[in-house]
């Protein structure tokens, strides 16, 4: 049997990219899947977009919101439609490599794994330029220094997320933190997190995105670290890379740029040699 994928999307003023994104998902390999898109209050043109496209593709549907309500609580309205055995995440601005939903759906059948992400090839206007790849097996311990997915990349199943409640909608996870709440609760509850060792998104993000995040979303970080650190029971000991954010904080933003992109480029020049050796 051909199990059902649901992806969830939440939509906001991405009228720029969406119609590349919807494209990338008609493009699949894998045919059984459905999207659910809910428009999040845009006041540009991406609800036009998503509509046009949902008219005629029966596997796409189209929620909206009048008003800014957050990515949280987009995505559990997502998720209240969804039929699908497997929820995937997908972001409005990314692109899916042509065989994403393939080799996750495969992947997830093949092993013990509650949810599964991949790696992501990073790209802008002038194309890709890196590359993040998170570790294959992951545990507790991983939250204290870096979240263990790329929230995009993600595949779970429905029965899993539903299990913990879906995302969590509070003051916290309102500030860009929903994805980092849902890894605490679903290791809280003992669920086996892997990542497939490949690229299977293209994640838009320029290179000095890493180094405009604001000092205040660096002490919220450091606080949701401490704090998952507190709800998993990480031995005192081991907390002290929960501090990470602080030392971001004061390290000169040229550095903190130079060392961002440097390790994408290697990691991405890594991908490169392991392809020529295929």
């Amino acid at each position: 049997m051909v199990k059902k994928v649901s992806i969830i999307m939440g939509i906001y003023n991405c009228e720029k990219t969406l119609a590349e994104t919807l494209d990338s998902i008609l493009n699949q390999s894998y045919g059984n899947w459905e999207l659910i898109m809910c428009d999040d209050g845009s006041t540009d043109n991406s609800f036009k977009i998503a509509k046009d496209y949902s008219s005629t593709e029966s596997r796409m549907k189209l929620l909206i919101h009048q008003k800014n309500n957050g990515l949280a609580k987009t995505l559990n309205d997502c998720l209240e439609c969804a039929t699908g055995e497997y929820i995937m995440r997908h972001d409005a601005d990314d692109l899916m490599v042509k065989n994403r939903i393939e080799k996750q759906v495969l992947y997830m059948n093949q092993n013990i794994c509650d949810a599964c992400g991949s790696g992501a090839f990073i790209f802008d206007e002038s194309g890709i330029w890196g590359l993040r790849q998170p570790k294959e097996i992951q545990d507790k311990y991983s939250m204290i220094k870096a979240a263990p997915f790329i929230h995009p990349t993600v595949i779970m199943k429905r029965s899993v997320l539903n299990a913990v409640g879906g995302y969590s909608d509070n003051n916290l996870t309102r500030k860009r933190l929903e994805d980092y709440d849902l890894w605490i609760k679903l290791f809280e509850k003992e669920f086996i997190l892997r990542n497939i060792q490949e690229p299977l998104i293209y994640f838009r993000e320029d290179r000095d995105s890493y180094t405009r995040k604001k000092r205040l979303f660096r002490l919220i970080e450091m606080k949701a670290r401490l704090n998952a650190c507190k709800r998993l029971k990480v031995p005192h000991i081991k907390r002290i890379g929960a501090f990470k954010p602080l030392l971001v904080m004061i390290l000169p933003k040229g550095i903190l740029r130079k060392h961002h992109i440097n390790k994408s480029i290697v990691n991405l020049k890594n991908e490169q040699k392991q392809i020529e050796k295929q």
